[in-house]
């Protein structure tokens, strides 16, 4: 599940990639279109997706489990033998999004902030590229830190256990991005700073896919574990709105951005507070 997982920081990667390429090189004299022919470039994994589809198969574990049995309904997470499954989980998932939209949503914000700084007195192009160049490198920084954090996760759960797991990633999560956006630093270092957050922020999600599915028998499995995900997802949601009034601010968006970051330190801070009501599944068998 954490190998599959690396697909999410290595598809980021290639994005950052291309965004690069596409606003920072090929089409960098024309910013007001720039951003319409990276959103086309998003087709291509699309269809990719939809042929991949046509070749995916029901595991037989599932099938077997859902020839015999009801079909599985929402309720049934918040019925007394699932409710604190459910909690836990949604909890671990609420906490990691939230600092992970919020961390990833302001890359361009503050990258682009930082990078009109520097850019100061440039003609228009060179700081186009410049302000591309930097959040090109914030995003890397970022997708590595992540790929890397991913994978550590399995060697973290194996030896310590789950709940162990969660209370490193998130005490360094917190650390990490109270100090990337509270302390003072040069602006390039801040950018480096994206490192460690990668490591802890991003790198937490390697586990959801083996522990939200470890929570749930086999008919209830892709129900509990997807509402647990998606639900933290439409809570962060509001993150992209408030991302857009910031930018909107212009010269003062960099600012902003920092303070709005600097408290999201404080939220995997707290996500440590519930850790004695997350179900620890290290060794458990699956239930069926």
């Amino acid at each position: 599940g954490a190998l599959l997982y690396t697909a999410a920081p290595l598809g980021l990667f290639l994005a950052t990639i291309v965004t690069y390429q596409v606003q920072g090189v090929y089409f960098a004299g024309s910013p007001e279109v720039a951003w319409r022919y990276v959103f086309l470039f998003g087709l291509l994994p699309a269809a990719v997706a939809f042929l991949v589809r046509l070749f995916v198969k029901e595991p037989e574990r599932w099938q077997k489990a859902a020839s015999h049995a009801a079909p599985p309904r929402l309720a049934e997470l918040f019925t007394p033998q699932y409710r604190a499954i459910t909690i836990s989980g949604l909890l671990m998932a609420v906490v990691a999004l939230i600092t992970w939209w919020s961390c990833n949503a302001f890359i361009s914000v503050v990258a682009t902030g930082l990078a009109s700084e520097a850019a100061a007195g440039l003609p228009p192009i060179q700081a186009t590229a410049l302000v591309e160049s930097w959040k090109q490198t914030a995003g890397n920084w970022f997708n590595i830190g992540g790929l890397i954090g991913t994978l550590l996760t399995v060697p973290a759960s194996k030896v310590l256990g789950r709940r162990t797991m969660f209370s490193i990633y998130f005490l360094a999560s917190g650390l990490s991005v109270l100090a990337a956006f509270g302390l003072p630093m040069e602006p390039r270092t801040r950018l480096y700073m994206y490192f460690p957050i990668g490591l802890s922020v991003f790198g937490v999600f390697g586990a959801f896919t083996y522990y939200l599915p470890e929570l749930y028998p086999t008919r209830l499995r892709g129900t509990g574990a997807g509402f647990c995900y998606n639900a933290g997802r439409l809570i962060a949601a509001a993150g992209p709105f408030l991302v857009g009034a910031i930018a909107s601010r212009g010269a003062g968006a960099l600012g902003g951005a920092l303070q709005v970051l600097f408290y999201v330190g404080f939220v995997p801070l707290l996500g440590l507070l519930v850790m004695p009501w997350v179900l620890e599944t290290k060794g458990r068998e699956l239930a069926d």
